[in-house]
């Protein structure tokens, strides 16, 4: 597989956004947000979204330069309408809203709906952790982007909705970006790009039986995390996200595929001092790591290290990108295809 440095990306990004009129403010965003998934490790939301995302422009379902509207306004919240416009730049508007209305009183949501995909949400909750706030976000396919089978069902009913929390602590804030299902529909993908098995218990196929066999998923369903209790956590998501911003939720003829999101700051200062927040969560993770280990383990990971640990490594050594995708980048630079 290539190896290649996070400024080579970057560039990618640009050589491939901008001839389709991308303006630099959001060419900015694809490069932070694309190159630092991969980055992070999270390769499903990395550069390999490119081709997706070409392919969903083209369409017309990605619209550069579309207005980020404000439907309606309160000091506590914002109803958004991004009118198509670039997922990654929408949210990250909005993530800033939430930060400011929470700054000025204690809690503020910001809902968007009609943008295109936001990507990997631990950016936006990582965004409102730094500014020391705690930051929840969730989204939905505002209808479509059904990849999931209900518990106990079959065909595809729920988008995969997923979350994140972001929460500001002494040396490193801490980060969960999970989806309820086993696994999300960007892992499978890379699976298919790199022509390797699935792991059982990842996806059922066309029949609800289990399989290994990736392209079985293109018919098939992800399952729930956990069975019923992921489900559960699925239907509320597609609530919050979907209901809450008027994007909608899942329907059996949905219009054409956008993210609906819900965008959620707290402000510790307006409960306790910020030093009691931040003592109280040192405390917490301290007493964590203070359990004795099982067999095979060798530390306590609190969740976001896995990540903090990976960027390192990877600006370090540079990011594999598998022959496969880098092939349809470079064909999507050059001019030589289309999606």
């Amino acid at each position: 597989m290539p190896v290649l440095t996070a400024e080579q990306l970057r560039q990618t990004v640009a050589d491939i956004f901008a001839p389709l009129g991308a303006g630099d403010e959001e060419i900015a965003r694809l490069q932070d947000h694309l190159v630092g998934s991969n980055l992070r490790g999270h390769d499903s939301h990395g550069v390999h979204m490119m081709t997706n995302y070409v392919g969903l422009w083209r369409k017309g379902d990605i619209r550069f330069g579309a207005e980020l509207e404000t439907i309606r306004e309160s000091p506590s919240h914002a109803v958004l309408d991004a009118h198509g416009g670039l997922g990654q730049l929408a949210a990250w508007r909005a993530a800033n809203i939430a930060i400011d209305k929470a700054r000025a009183g204690a809690i503020a949501a910001v809902t968007i709906r009609n943008c295109s995909h936001i990507g990997r949400l631990g950016e936006y909750a990582e965004q409102i952790a730094a500014a020391g706030l705690i930051g929840f976000v969730t989204v939905n396919g505002q209808g479509g982007a059904q990849l999931v089978a209900p518990w106990g069902g079959v065909e595809r009913r729920l988008s995969v909705n997923p979350f994140a929390w972001g929460i500001p602590a002494p040396g490193l804030d801490i980060m969960v970006d999970i989806s309820p299902t086993v696994v999300a529909g960007g892992k499978v993908n890379i699976k298919q790009l790199r022509d390797e098995p699935l792991p059982i218990g990842w996806v059922i196929d066309s029949e609800g039986k289990d399989t290994s066999d990736a392209a079985d998923f293109n018919a098939g369903s992800l399952l729930p995390l956990g069975g019923h209790k992921g489900f559960a956590i699925g239907v509320v998501v597609d609530v919050l996200a979907g209901a809450l911003s008027g994007g909608g939720t899942s329907q059996a003829n949905p219009p054409d595929w956008h993210n609906a999101t819900l965008i959620i700051a707290i402000n510790p200062t307006a409960f306790v001092t910020m030093e009691e927040f931040e003592t109280e969560v040192r405390d917490l993770l301290d007493y964590i790591r203070s359990s004795r280990l099982r067999p095979g383990f060798s530390e306590i990971l609190i969740p976001g290290e896995p990540e903090a640990r990976e960027m390192e490594r990877r600006q370090r050594e540079g990011i594999f990108v598998s022959e496969r995708a880098w092939g349809q980048l470079s064909a999507l630079r050059d001019g030589t295809t289309s999606p």
